[in-house]
């Protein structure tokens, strides 16, 4: 019998999927398809947005010479939409959760509801509705829970993620043993997640995305400079 071992590429291919199920898995589901409609003929829902809006860009880098990172801010915005829902939407409950190999932190989970439309519960910044149909255009009010169709978008507080959980801290994403001129890059799972629950049904969406985040300790340098003066007699 041949054995066949697996290559590094193959082992950290494994090992990620490995944590992007548990990463879905805390946030509650399975996979579900990215920002498009469930397929069954009943109510539907849909989630579109940015989850991983990283205020530092899309693949930051953190510049340092201990190798350390120290926060990672999250600031998502998401749309969520519904469909077929007759009797309208009670609660919507979004569920945003990031993992590294060492692990998954659920990092936000807020409820907005057909009771308080306007409320921004917790780390909510700001609720808005959807005008017309679901359509995916913001509009200046709340969101109409009682729509068939319809749809909101919400905006969370700026939160640093490495505070919210035990996996993805400074000690798991940094890398103090770098030599000068070496970069490090944790790749990290970020799953939102959105519950739609009306009319006795509920359907759940989720998104995935992904984001590399790099440490880098520069190069030493020095420069010498300066004057002499001299005097003589």
């Amino acid at each position: 019998m041949t054995s066949h071992a697996a290559t590094d590429d193959e082992q950290r291919t494994t090992t990620r999927r490995s944590v992007l199920g548990g990463v879905a898995a805390t946030a509650g589901a399975a996979l579900a398809g990215v920002g498009a409609l469930a397929t069954a003929s009943g109510p539907a829902a849909a989630v579109d947005g940015d989850p991983a809006a990283f205020e530092a860009g899309d693949a930051p880098t953190v510049t340092s010479n201990d190798g350390r990172i120290e926060s990672v801010y999250l600031s998502p915005t998401v749309d969520v939409s519904w469909t077929d829902f007759s009797a309208g939407v009670e609660r919507v409950t979004l569920t945003l959760a990031v993992g590294s190999e060492a692990g998954v932190d659920e990092v936000y989970r807020e409820t907005l509801s057909a009771s308080d439309p306007a409320a921004t519960p917790g780390d909510v910044a700001s609720v808005r509705g959807l005008d017309g149909d679901g359509a995916d255009t913001p509009s200046d009010a709340p969101p109409e829970f009682g729509a068939v169709d319809g749809g909101l978008t919400a905006a969370f507080e700026r939160v640093d993620a490495t505070a919210r959980g035990d996996a993805v801290t400074t000690e798991t994403l940094s890398a103090t043993d770098l030599s000068g001129g070496e970069t490090a890059t944790t790749t990290l799972d970020v799953v939102f997640r959105a519950d739609v629950a009306g009319s006795g049904e509920e359907v759940t969406v989720v998104r995935t995305t992904t984001v590399d985040l790099t440490v880098e300790n520069p190069a030493g340098d020095a420069t010498a400079g300066g004057s002499v003066a001299v005097d003589a007699v």
